[in-house]
C-alpha cells in the first residue's frame, strides 16, 4: 500500500484548485441547464458554434480548437448543420477545404445560449452582496488577463446587439 499523497499548500496552488473545483461546479450547472433548453445542445456543441461565430473555419480547425477528432467534431457539425445553424461551404481558393459558417439561425440560438447561461449563474451569484460581486468581477478581470497573455483566449460569440 502506498502512503497518501501530501497536498501541497503553496498559495497559488491552493488558488488554482480552488478555481479548478469552482469552474466544474460552475460547467456542471450550466451544461444541465443547457441540455434542459428548448433544443438541448452539449457544452461541445456549445463550443463548436462559438468558434464559427468568431470567423468560418475548416472542419479541421474546429476538431484542433475543440481538442477533439475529426469524427467526432463531425457528428457535432452535423447535428448543428441538421438544426440550420452552422452551414458547409466550399472555399473557391482551395477547392479541396469545406468550410464552416454560422448562420442567422445558428447567431439566434447562441446568443439565446449565452443569455440563459448568464441568467443562470446571475441567479447563483444573486445572494453575493454588491461590494462580494464587485471583488468577484474585478478578480475575473484580473484572470481573464493572466488567461490572455498565457494564450488561452477563447474566441467570444458575436452577439445581435
Amino acid at each position: 500500500m502506498e502512503p497518501p499523497v501530501a497536498r501541497e499548500t503553496s498559495p497559488t496552488l491552493v488558488a488554482a484548485r480552488q478555481l479548478w473545483h469552482v469552474v466544474m461546479l460552475l460547467m456542471r450547472a450550466v451544461a444541465a441547464d443547457m441540455r434542459r433548453s428548448p433544443q438541448p445542445l452539449e457544452p461541445g456543441q456549445v463550443g463548436a458554434l462559438m468558434r464559427v461565430s468568431a470567423g468560418p473555419c475548416t472542419m479541421s480547425e474546429l476538431a484542433r480548437h475543440l481538442s477533439i477528432s475529426l469524427p467526432t467534431v463531425s457528428k457535432t457539425v452535423d447535428l448543428l448543420v441538421r438544426r440550420g445553424w452552422l452551414e458547409r461551404w466550399i472555399d473557391e481558393r482551395d477547392r479541396r477545404q469545406t468550410m464552416l459558417r454560422l448562420t442567422g439561425s445558428g447567431r439566434r440560438a447562441l446568443n439565446q445560449v449565452r443569455q440563459r447561461a448568464e441568467r443562470r449563474v446571475a441567479r447563483t451569484l444573486a445572494p453575493l452582496g454588491a461590494a462580494r460581486r464587485r471583488q468577484l468581477v474585478a478578480s475575473l478581470g484580473a484572470l481573464e488577463q493572466v488567461l490572455q497573455r498565457a494564450g488561452g483566449r477563447e474566441c467570444a460569440p458575436e452577439t445581435d446587439g
